[in-house]
């Protein structure tokens, strides 16, 4: 495969996600088939609160909204929590935990390419490729209890 003109690999090399992934690990993710998804119009739900959660995505190209729905007496609210750009990963506490989904998520471009990788194709990767992987999600997850922390923090101040 040349890495250079494949548009996938073009993609994940620019995906600060897969720094820690060599050239031949990355090269094992482009030619897994089924776990890229191309999304050519702008409001497509991907996936949709208290649906069965047992993905995480990467977003390869595009804009993603993640969204919650809200209640008000009767009246129902869509309210945007998050818009998520090339690079962001979002799903992986479903993916761990084995719990359904806490919120929606909607292409909000009109062309959209994710990585989807469910436990059962993550648990099929090489050893080397399933380690970065969980290294790469927990220091996503630690980075994300920080800003919490620090926005908590602030909000004290």
């Amino acid at each position: 495969m040349d890495s250079k003109t494949n548009p996938l690999m073009k993609c994940i090399n620019q995906v600060s996600f897969f720094d820690k992934f060599s050239n031949t690990e990355k090269e094992k993710l482009v030619e897994r088939s089924g776990i890229f998804k191309k999304y050519e119009k702008q409001g497509v739900r991907i996936f949709k609160d208290g649906d069965k959660g047992e993905s995480v995505f990467v977003i390869l190209e595009g804009v993603i909204k993640i969204a919650r729905t809200s209640f008000m007496g009767s009246l129902e609210k869509e309210v945007v929590l998050a818009t998520l750009k090339k690079g962001s990963v979002f799903g992986e506490i479903a993916l761990l935990s084995d719990s359904k989904r806490t919120t929606t998520a909607i292409t909000a471009s009109s062309l959209v390419i994710v990585m989807e990788v469910d436990k059962k194709t993550l648990e099929s990767f090489d050893l080397s490729v399933q380690k970065i992987f969980h290294k790469e999600m927990i220091s996503l997850l630690i980075r994300r209890l920080d800003d919490m922390n620090n926005k908590f923090i602030n909000k004290m101040d």
